[in-house]
């Protein structure tokens, strides 16, 4: 995001370029599909880790949350969406994006998938968001 924020000083274009590159670091990974994501691996065995653990991962979903949730909110104050939309859960969509399209690649053995559904996150912001 940081980088992002350098690149441009409109918060739409900051959000585009944030998600951009994020597509560009999962394209450049070498081998097969991506090995996932270490949390939700703690998450789907829960009773394997303690109290502390499951904060730590609570804390950073809540971080990832509010820093691209506040970018977000800075994209919607100047380039309204075009529809109704919670902020928020529109945030949370591009975690659960990774994650699923974490899957979505070693199920079918695609390493392209991964990049591929950041892309459409995109897209669905320039559609919402009427900019590019």
């Amino acid at each position: 995001m940081e980088r992002a924020e350098r690149l441009s000083g409109d918060p739409l274009q900051q959000l585009l370029l944030f998600v951009g590159l994020s597509a560009e670091a999962m394209d450049e990974l070498d081998g097969g599909p991506p090995p996932g994501c270490l949390f939700a691996s703690y998450c789907y065995e829960a009773q394997l880790f303690d109290a502390h653990t499951h904060g730590v991962i609570r804390r950073a979903t809540a971080h990832w949350r509010e820093r691209l949730g506040a970018k977000i909110r800075e994209a919607a104050a100047v380039h309204p969406p075009r529809l109704a939309v919670d902020l928020d859960a529109l945030a949370d969509m591009l975690w659960v994006i990774f994650e699923g399209a974490f899957i979505l690649s070693r199920t079918t053995k695609d390493p392209k998938a991964v990049a591929a559904q950041v892309r459409q996150y995109r897209s669905y912001l320039e559609l919402l968001f009427g900019g590019a």
